[in-house]
């Protein structure tokens, strides 16, 4: 058994490559912002952002809720070597949802074409760099959850520095238009995945012939489906919450302004989402494995030690963005995308609230409360349109921005009363709540 300083080390360990994994990642998302503005115009943008936003949410229905069932199960799992038969599970309850998420991105996709020839090459690469996310997401999933933080790491690198590469060299190649920009996103995932496979092909292949027959006669993906289903509507509300108010403004003032509302919006909010995701991606599974274990005080460590970190770098970064948003925007943005800059600032307050209303949403996953997850984020979709819509009727551009913190804040309420209720109500029960049973899968 590890002691506890060897615990503190390995943690420490996994938080620095999770930290230099989304840093590095970070400075490509920003490389690529800028050469990537420099040679499209912000209609092209506009179309490319709303583009991803439907990969987004059918990548998140399809995918996100059985992965969120995979971070949560896999530590009761591996105590008996089963590893293997989690990921043979997660890809039998894949099946289904990828096919109905692909056979709805085709008609969606040829109805575009239909209506937009022009776009059929663009509708046609989104659809197919859904699979590629899909494939993206369960690799980086089982990383995630077994702790394996350097290669986790190394995948978001090579990953997050090869899209906007492509991206480039297809528009130099194929012109300035948004098939272009997603054909480059495709090549960049495809060629990390396709580096990441063979790296690991006879790690894996040695791994299959020797793991845990323990976990053979369980019905695996009937519990995973089981966690997850309450989770299904998530990534739809989720997206609604993230992504809705850039649809509002494009429908409402036009694709140049929602190129240049997503330009701006991706600026403020990637640092807060890689920020809260490093520590997230260093913290949860450790968090999840003491509630796991019933070990409630170290539980409650994590989760403070969490928090705090997640204000601290979130006000710091919030601080930086309201005092130097033109500063960033001349450097990070082209000439075209830099107006408004100051709305960064108060979209980069919201996500301050974002990140901490995460961090509280993991309580309830970790007390297997999905169902609570799903009303409390039902409500901030709602309140996400009910604020967003007449601001940006109003005011355009601004108004969304404004919107962001109100909407979020509102969101942060209901999460800190409902991981308040979890708290109260797993007091008297926490052995039960703490360790789900999992028939066949022996208790250390």
């Amino acid at each position: 058994m590890k002691t506890t300083p060897s615990r503190h080390r390995r943690i420490l360990g996994e938080t620095a490559w999770v930290f230099f994994g989304q840093g590095m990642s970070a400075i490509a998302t920003l490389v690529g912002l800028r050469l990537i503005t420099e040679l499209v115009s912000p209609d092209v943008y506009g179309t490319v952002a709303l583009a991803l936003g439907v990969v987004l949410l059918a990548h998140g229905l399809a995918v996100g809720p059985l992965m969120q069932a995979v971070l949560r199960y896999y530590p009761d799992v591996a105590v008996g070597g089963g590893e293997h038969d989690l990921r043979r599970a997660a890809l039998t309850a894949l099946r289904r949802p990828l096919f109905i998420a692909l056979a709805a991105l085709v008609m969606v996709a040829t109805g575009w074409s239909v209506v937009e020839p022009e776009h059929a090459w663009l509708a046609l690469l989104s659809a197919t760099l859904f699979l590629a996310e899909a494939a993206r997401s369960v690799e980086i999933t089982f990383l995630n959850a077994a702790r394996r933080q350097r290669a986790m790491a190394l995948l978001v690198i090579a990953d997050a520095w090869l899209r906007p590469v492509g991206a480039v060299v297809m528009v130099w190649v194929w012109g300035a238009h948004g098939a272009a920009v997603m054909a480059g996103y495709l090549v960049g995932a495809a060629v990390a995945l396709l580096a990441y496979w063979a790296a690991v092909r006879s790690t894996r292949r040695a791994s299959s012939d020797t793991a845990g027959a323990a976990l053979v006669a369980i019905d695996l993906p009937r519990r995973l489906r089981t966690y997850a289903r309450p989770l299904t509507a998530l990534p739809l509300i989720g997206w609604v919450s993230g992504q809705a108010d850039r649809y509002l403004v494009g429908g409402l003032a036009g694709l140049a302004a929602a190129g240049v509302y997503a330009a701006l919006y991706g600026l403020a909010s990637k640092p807060f989402l890689m920020l809260a995701s490093s520590i997230e991606l260093a913290l949860r599974q450790p968090y999840y494995a003491r509630v796991s274990a019933a070990d409630h005080r170290g539980a409650h460590r994590v989760f403070a030690v969490w928090l705090a970190s997640v204000l601290v770098l979130a006000l710091a970064t919030c601080s930086i963005f309201v005092v130097f948003h033109a500063e960033i925007a001349s450097v990070l943005l082209a000439a075209e995308y830099r107006s408004h800059s100051a709305l960064m600032g108060w979209i980069a307050a919201g996500y301050v609230l974002l990140a901490a209303a995460q961090v509280f949403e993991r309580v309830c996953y970790a007390y297997h409360d999905t169902a609570g997850v799903l009303g409390v984020q039902a409500a901030g979709a709602l309140l996400s349109i009910a604020i967003a819509a007449p601001l940006v009727w109003r005011y355009g551009i601004e108004g969304a921005a404004w919107a962001v913190p109100a909407y979020f804040g509102a969101q942060l309420l209901l999460t800190l009363a409902r991981a308040a209720y979890v708290w109260q109500r797993a007091r008297p029960q926490d052995p039960a709540l703490a360790r789900p049973h999992i028939a066949g899968v022996a208790r250390p």
